[in-house]
């Protein structure tokens, strides 16, 4: 591969970057707001209860309605692993393993880890060739392996 197409596969992959983080920085701006929003309303002594904490939750930012998670196991929790594959499956693009970990984090659904990171990273692993690690730290998922 000569000098140009590596600079443009570059180019591709830093703008994708730049997507990605411009949606979380809209992500992290709509949280700020509604914690804006949920503190004014705190303060004020008149507050009707239009600015509950209920009204304002800011819930996790998985990807996917909690109707397509895998199933759960005995104990009522999904195994990290698939809830990870999930996230990435609905996702369409590269996660970094930053993401899907704050994705998971504090869901009850999921099953618990004493270190959950490390555990979304080695599920991810084992999933191969389903999920793929084309660079350190991300993973996308690749779909199912053709039939041999």
């Amino acid at each position: 591969m000569g000098y140009r197409e590596r600079a443009q596969e570059f180019l591709d992959r830093s703008r994708e970057e730049r997507r990605r983080l411009e949606e979380e920085i809209r992500t992290i701006g709509e949280i700020i707001e509604r914690l804006e929003s949920l503190l004014a309303g705190a303060s004020r002594p008149e507050d009707d209860g239009a600015t509950s904490p209920d009204s304002l939750s800011i819930s996790p930012t998985l990807p996917f309605p909690e109707r397509e998670l895998p199933a759960a196991e005995g104990n009522g929790r999904i195994p990290v692993g698939e809830a990870a594959e999930a996230y990435l499956r609905n996702k369409g693009e590269p996660a970094s393993l930053d993401e899907i970990f704050r994705a998971l984090s504090g869901r009850p659904e999921v099953a618990p880890s004493t270190d959950l990171k490390n555990a979304i990273r080695v599920a991810l692993i084992r999933r191969r060739p389903r999920v793929v690690s084309e660079r350190r730290g991300w993973f996308r998922y690749a779909g199912e392996p053709a039939p041999s």
